[in-house]
């Protein structure tokens, strides 16, 4: 009787261990975010196609001054050699500059 309820209990507390990684789909951002960093001037003159365009982490993000997380990424992204590493904000999967306006929620983050 013992063994079950500990094995119960278990149970119950792997159920309740959910996941702290945000809910994004991983090729939607790829892309969003490729699309948009070739759009600037020394990713384009650099030669750089979108396959070099690496993710690499992903945090929820809150707007400063406010307290709730209203769907906004900071998106951190690098070239494939390495000479450039940038961020980007993304909601619904439209990139946009002005992540500075926000501050990322390290404890809910994909790193990639």
């Amino acid at each position: 009787m013992i063994k079950i309820a500990i094995i119960g209990w278990g149970l119950l507390l792997l159920a309740g261990c959910g996941s702290n990684e945000p809910d994004l789909d991983k090729e939607k951002t790829q892309n969003a975010i490729a699309s948009r960093a070739l759009e600037q001037k020394v990713i384009e003159e650099g030669g750089y196609t979108s396959k070099d365009i690496k993710l690499v982490k992903a945090c929820e993000a809150i707007e400063n001054g406010k307290s709730k997380f209203e769907g906004n990424y900071i998106v951190s992204w690098k070239t494939s050699d390495d000479k450039y590493n940038r961020t980007f904000l993304l909601k619904d999967y439209k990139v946009s500059n002005g992540d500075i306006n926000f501050k990322e929620d390290s404890g809910r983050c994909i790193e990639y």
